[in-house]
């Protein structure tokens, strides 16, 4: 039986750190909010695809994400101010369902928007 690699990042950290724990929205992030619902567009302009748009190929030149509504939730409270607890806090008080693994789950979810899609910034 393979045992599950534990995330250090998530697993371990404390109350006290994430209420230290600050993100901000990238200024070069473009987003729109429709309803509650935040659909982040991107430029797609890699060199690569310029080319193959040169060619005739159908590459659209943006991409669109739809945030769902915990993500939008999110996204929106991210403001260079709030801690992660306080996000946390508020996100239990708006989806009473978002309560058992809220703080480990928000963790995972900053540092994709992160590090992956590079929407946020972390501050401290």
């Amino acid at each position: 039986m393979k045992r599950r690699k534990k995330n250090k990042q998530t697993d371990l950290i404390t109350d006290a750190e994430l209420k230290t724990m600050v993100y901000k929205k990238n200024p070069e992030a473009h987003y729109t909010v429709k309803e509650g619902i935040v659909t982040i567009e991107k430029d797609e302009d890699h060199p690569i695809q310029n080319f193959f748009r040169k060619l005739h190929f159908k590459i659209p030149a943006k991409s669109y994400l739809e945030l769902d509504q915990y993500g939008s939730f999110v996204f929106l409270a991210i403001d260079g101010h709030t801690s992660v607890y306080q996000i946390g806090q508020r996100l239990a008080e708006q989806f009473s369902e978002a309560d058992e693994y809220r703080y480990s789950r928000l963790i995972m979810y900053l540092n994709q928007i992160a590090n992956v899609n590079h929407l946020v910034e972390r501050v401290k």
